[in-house]
This record gives C-alpha cells, sequence and structure tokens, in this order.
C-alpha cells in the first residue's frame, strides 16, 4: 500500500518571507540612522583653518596682547 503525499505547509513560506521583509527594512532603517547621525555632526562649510603654534595652549605670554591695549583700560578703580 503506498500513501499519499501531505502537502508542503503553506504558512511556513510566507513567514520566512514576512522574517526577511522585516530584517531587509531593519537594515534600512539602521542605514538611515547612520547617515543622518553623519550629516547632523559633519562640519558644515570650508574646513577650518588650523591655529598657528603660537596661538596655542602653553605658548608663551608675549605671543598675547595684555589687557590694557585690548579693553581700552588697566582695571584700576577711580
Amino acid at each position: 500500500m503506498t500513501s499519499t503525499r501531505r502537502p508542503a505547509r503553506e504558512g511556513l513560506g510566507r513567514a520566512r518571507t514576512a522574517m526577511l521583509r522585516a530584517v531587509r527594512t531593519l537594515r534600512y532603517v539602521n542605514q538611515e540612522l547612520l547617515r543622518a547621525n553623519e550629516a547632523i555632526f559633519r562640519p558644515v562649510g570650508p574646513p577650518r583653518r588650523r591655529e598657528s603654534p603660537a596661538g596655542q595652549a602653553g605658548a608663551p605670554a608675549a605671543a598675547h596682547p595684555p589687557a590694557a591695549a585690548t579693553t581700552g583700560h588697566d582695571r584700576q578703580a577711580a
């Protein structure tokens, strides 16, 4: 006696397809979020010029003008 073969369960193929679509959608959303993050934190405009070594911290005090020259007074009370 030969038995007939049961038909394949249709629901499994649909579930797998749905899972693959969900994974593909999540990957796409992740890529978009990464692009948005890069766009937010990327500086806009031309690159900034670097300061000369004299303007950096630890430079000699003579490289900066005295306070009286920039403010117009020497901070003494009248």
